[in-house]
This record gives structure tokens, C-alpha cells and sequence, in this order.
């Protein structure tokens, strides 16, 4: 089972735009389950309103599901306002094919689709599906956060038996109504959600969005586990891929060779890892329990590739061959750090990396990328908690943040202003390097001229040669030298010369009249820019004054030195990650436009 609401695609695009009616909105979706015998029986309804032409897109239906579950299309139809039957959907316009989602813990394995469009609107789209599974580790429930479509009538309806206990939590949404007959247990929870715009940084949860979770204290999923505690869910996974990390003896004989050098344990485990990134390769496969369970290390000896779960399993398999203990840990990636709930034991990963605990240092693991250095965990995975598997001891473990050291970007400009050419060296570290990455081994003029005006020079200007250096494998910073002829550096009025600075970019955000959520920084942004303009035929002899601010949110420094016939300019942006309530965002909003302000404005010499 992919999702105890097969996670509708229409219900799961990003907000794109906001008008004062929606391009298209669900008037109802309810939502009825069963936990019936071993069988789990989810039925839904969808009333889907389309107002416009631009919301034709969501009249394309998608319901994803995992192999071995039972899903079928009930009635579907068109009709107008007035509720009168338009056009029904025929069984020959269901396609039924394989889908391919992202690194995921669960994973797709198909798709069943159908379209139903009309050409007057508004026009209403309902229809109905079934899924059966046997199966299941969550059991209903719903998450609006950050979901486009506005849902005017949502109800989850939940039957079971009281020897199949549940637990379940709600964010922003009523109790359950319960109503108990005899053996029978009746949950109902009624809920609405009003989408809003996406905003720059938004706090996860900013806009009081409905989240209801519903799982079983006990299941046999594969095989019997518990959610009572993290321990005994962790405890679960351990047995579930128990006797899945042994090797083939080919690859215990190449496991030999390589780390016949190595004079310790941290050698041999980067020894290791390159060979994982050198010679395998990450691909979204599944298997018949849902995606949850890791393929066998001799698989991926012998294919040589596996998912995110193969992979790490794989890892693991090598260094508990030569000795060395890791840990299978279960983790919530993304580009949102999304805070797990301690108190609330549940499925709540999407992805697997490799803990290994070392004599002076633990080592994390991130099995799937053939570029990542060893022990770097970036914006995808970096500063959250994650779930450590160990069969007795399982816990939830804090993967450390990036520091301001790890994602400082370093500009440094060497400007002739007799003949505008500038040489620019640049540091990219923590997102920034990871954009740019791909570059080092995708790169052609066009590619990186627009990448460097997007991300690191504005303006207007000619670029004549660059060139990408990485000091090794294991290093988290890319290095650019780039050769530019810079446009209108700068204008002479008499003894004055105004030169036209180079800005850093940094996020903007939306004015505070604009703005209804908080800010969510997961990691700092910090910048170092040194400049030095040189002119051959003038004497420079008065420079602007130093700038300072000094914020709760940051801090920013300019400083200006003037020495010979050389303008020296050094410049620092910290931002702190840190996540701000809405009632401080107009001084957040401040201290971001004060920098934004002084980036742009003109740098005002006087000469000789």
C-alpha cells in the first residue's frame, strides 16, 4: 500500500499561483476504511470542481499504488452545476502502467489514470476507487501541508474492532467523532483546508494546515511489529532485513584486496565507499512487500546497482565483512527539514543513509549519490532526526547541521578598471555546491554562463573563459575561475568616480503586507566577497564608510581600504538558521532589505 489515501497526484503538485478563485478545488473527498480480517478496505469518493482552462490539468486523474494491492475505478462522470451527467468514464479509458516515483522508502510500482474534460465551465468531476490491501502499515489519514488544491469537505471514515487497537494524532482539525456498537469501533474526522500561496522559507506548517494520522499499534507486515515505541518499530525493520547482508565470496575476495593497505578503520571505510560510488549505481526498484524491505547484499554484488535501501544494506554488508559495526538508519529527507514526532512511533521516513560509529568520530553515509564526499550530509539530509536500526536498541539519533564553515561561498575579484576585464575565483559550499556540482562533469559554455549569471554574478558582462576545479573526491567545496569583460564598470564625474559594486544574491521575500507565515531557515547562508579594483591612472583618496549591522538574524560588514592606486573592498553576510514566528517577520523582512538596500547601492570615490 503506497499511502493509506493513495496519495493522489492531483492532491500533491506544488502551489503555483493564487487567485481569488481557484483554478480548480475539491468540494468533497471522504475517505472510507475497514480493517476487516486481515484485509484493510479503503473506498473513496472525489468531487473535483474545475473553474477554469488553466485547471484542466487536474482533470488528468492518477492513482498510484504498490504491487499486490487490489485498486479499482468505480463511477466517474462529468456533470455541470446543475448536477446534470455530462460524460461517464468508460473502462477502455483507464490506463493502467508502471510509475516511477523519486528516493523514496515506499515505492511506486503503477499508476492507474483516466482523464474527464469539458470545454464549459465550471464543470465538476466525481468519481469514486477502491483499494484492498493485505498489506498495510498506516491505516488512514490525511496531510495538507503545503497542498495545492483547497478541499471545502474532507471526512476520513475509520471502522475496526476493538482487538485491533489504533493511535492516531490531528494538527489543526477536530477529535474524532467515536461511536462504539457492540465489537465495533466508528472513528470520524471531519476537516476543510483553504491553500495559500507558497512562500519564500515558509515554516512547514505555517498556514495551520489539516494533518490527521492514522496507524495500528500492532501489524504483520511481512512479518508481526509494533509501533508501541521506536524500539520496537526499529526492532521491526532489523528483523525485516535480517540475514539480507551476506556476500558473494567474489566480492569478499575484492573486499580483501582493497583494504589490504589500509592502516585503520576510517581508511578502510572510505576505501569502501568509493568502491560503492565507483562501482554501482542508484535505481528505484521494489519488491512485493512494499518497498520496506532492503534487496539481499549478493544482489547488488551481482547487478551492481539497488536502491536507496539496497545500497546502504549493501555498505553495511562490507564493513560488518571486515569487522566494522554500522547502522540501517531511517531518515526524512528532503529540502524541508519536517520535524518527527517523538512521542508518536510511526513509518515517518522516506529514505535510508548508513551510521558508523567510529573510535573518535561517527561517520554518516550517503549511499546512493556516486558524488558525494565521504561523511557529508548536505541540504538534503543535514541538521533532523533520524532512526538508528539496531535489533534491541533501536533510537532516534540527530544528524548533525551544516555550520556556517560548511556553506560559506567565497568570492574573490581581481578588476583592471582601465580595461574592465575581471578575474572572479569562487568558493561554492553547501547548496550552492550541490547545484553546481553537476557542472563539473556537464559543462559547456552556455550551461555555465547562465549558471554564473543566475547564481553568482549579476550584471551585465562578457564571459571569456572558465574553469572548475575540485581538490578531491572528498572535499565539499567546487572552485570556479572565470575570466570576464565587465560592462559600464564605472563612471567619472571630475575628481569623482561611482563604480557599480557586485551584489551577492540573496533570497528575497515578500513584503510583509504579502506575507501570512513564518520563516524556516534549515541552514545559515553566509557569503564572503573581496574585491580589489586597481586603476592605473588615478590616486585614489577618499573611500566610503565601513557599513555594520548587527541583527538577531544575521549580521553584515562592509569594509573599505584604499592602498596606492586600489580599492580594496571586503564584505560578510551571515543569515542564522533558526526558525522565526510570524509576528517577527517585519524585522526579519527589515534586515534582509538593509542588506538588499546597501547591495546595490553605488560605491563613491574621490581622486586626486
Amino acid at each position: 500500500m503506497k499511502s493509506l489515501t493513495f496519495l493522489l497526484i492531483l492532491l500533491s503538485i506544488p502551489y503555483i499561483a493564487i487567485c481569488q478563485t481557484p483554478t480548480s478545488e475539491i468540494i468533497k473527498h471522504v475517505s472510507y476504511t475497514q480493517l476487516k480480517g486481515d484485509k484493510l478496505i479503503q473506498e473513496d469518493t472525489v468531487v473535483l470542481q474545475i473553474n477554469e482552462r488553466m485547471g484542466d490539468h487536474d482533470a488528468e486523474i492518477n492513482i498510484v499504488y504498490s504491487k499486490g494491492d487490489k485498486i479499482s475505478i468505480g463511477d466517474a462522470w462529468i456533470e455541470d452545476m446543475s448536477g446534470n451527467i455530462i460524460r461517464k468514464l468508460k473502462n477502455k479509458d483507464i490506463k493502467d502502467q508502471s510509475y516511477i516515483s523519486d528516493m523514496s522508502l515506499y515505492e511506486d510500482d503503477y499508476t492507474k489514470s483516466f482523464e474527464l474534460k469539458h470545454n464549459v465551465y465550471p464543470y465538476r468531476i466525481v468519481y469514486s476507487y477502491k483499494g484492498i490491501f493485505s498489506k498495510y502499515i498506516n491505516v488512514a489519514g490525511v496531510n495538507c501541508i503545503n497542498k495545492r488544491l483547497s478541499v471545502k469537505n474532507g471526512k476520513i471514515v475509520l471502522e475496526t474492532t476493538l482487538d485491533r487497537p489504533i493511535k492516531w494524532k490531528q494538527e489543526n482539525t477536530d477529535p474524532p467523532l467515536i461511536d462504539t456498537v457492540e465489537n465495533i469501533i466508528k472513528y470520524t474526522w471531519n476537516y476543510s483546508y483553504t491553500s495559500n500561496p507558497r512562500e519564500r522559507n515558509s515554516l512547514v506548517n505555517s498556514f495551520n494546515a489539516p494533518l490527521i494520522t492514522v496507524i495500528p499499534l500492532t501489524y504483520k507486515y511481512g512479518i508481526q511489529g509494533s509501533t508501541e515505541s521506536w524500539q520496537s518499530f526499529g526492532n521491526w525493520i532489523f528483523r525485516l532485513n535480517k540475514d539480507r547482508d551476506k556476500l558473494t565470496e567474489a566480492e569478499q575476495g575484492k573486499i580483501k584486496n582493497l583494504i589490504s593497505s589500509a592502516n585503520n578503520d576510517i581508511d578502510k571505510v572510505k576505501i569502501l565507499y568509493k568502491y560503492l560510488q565507483d562501482y554501482t549505481r542508484y535505481i528505484n526498484v521494489s519488491i512485493n512487500i512494499g518497498g520496506l524491505q532492503t534487496y539481499p547484499a549478493s544482489y547488488v554484488c551481482t547487478n551492481k546497482y539497488g536502491d536507496c535501501k539496497a545500497l546502504t544494506n549493501y555498505m553495511l554488508s562490507m564493513l560488518k565483512f571486515i569487522g566494522i559495526k554500522s547502522y540501517y538508519t531511517l531518515i526524512q529527507a528532503g529540502d524541508k527539514v519536517i520535524d518527527i514526532d517523538e512521542a508518536f512511533p510511526s513509518q515517518a521516513f522516506n529514505h535510508v543513509i548508513l551510521t558508523v560509529p567510529l573510535a573518535n568520530d561517527t561517520i554518516f553515509l550517503e549511499c546512493t549519490s556516486k558524488n558525494t564526499p565521504f561523511g557529508y550530509m548536505g541540504t538534503f539530509t543535514q541538521g533532523r532526526k533520524a532512526l538508528l536500526v539496531d535489533e534491541n536498541n533501536s533510537h532516534l539519533i540527530n544528524i548533525p547541521p551544516l555550520t556556517t564553515e560548511k556553506v560559506l561561498c567565497n568570492r574573490n575579484f581581481k578588476v583592471n578598471m582601465m580595461t574592465s576585464d575581471v578575474k572572479l575565483k569562487v568558493e561554492e559550499r553547501g547548496y550552492n555546491y550541490e547545484h553546481s556540482l553537476y557542472l563539473t562533469s556537464e559543462v559547456n559554455k552556455n550551461i555555465v554562463d547562465k549558471y554564473i549569471r543566475n547564481n553568482i554574478l549579476s550584471g551585465s558582462y562578457d564571459l571569456s573563459d572558465f574553469k572548475f576545479i575540485v581538490e578531491d573526491r572528498d572535499s565539499s567545496k567546487i572552485t570556479l575561475n572565470a575570466d570576464c569583460k565587465v560592462h559600464n564598470l564605472y563612471k567619472e564625474y571630475g575628481k569623482n568616480l561611482v563604480i557599480t559594486p557586485f551584489p551577492i544574491e540573496i533570497t528575497s521575500y515578500e513584503s510583509p503586507d504579502k506575507r501570512v507565515s513564518g520563516v524556516q531557515l534549515d541552514y545559515p547562508e553566509f557569503y564572503k566577497d573581496g574585491a580589489v579594483y586597481s586603476f592605473s591612472d588615478k590616486d585614489l583618496t577618499k573611500a566610503p564608510d565601513n557599513i555594520e549591522i548587527i541583527s538577531k538574524y544575521g549580521r553584515y560588514d562592509v569594509m573599505y581600504e584604499i592602498k596606492d592606486r586600489q580599492l580594496f573592498v571586503y564584505k560578510s553576510i551571515l543569515i542564522y538558521s533558526r526558525k522565526y514566528p510570524v509576528d517577527e517577520y517585519v524585522d526579519f523582512y527589515k534586515f534582509i532589505s538593509a542588506i538588499k538596500n546597501n547591495e546595490i547601492k553605488k560605491i563613491y570615490l574621490e581622486t586626486l
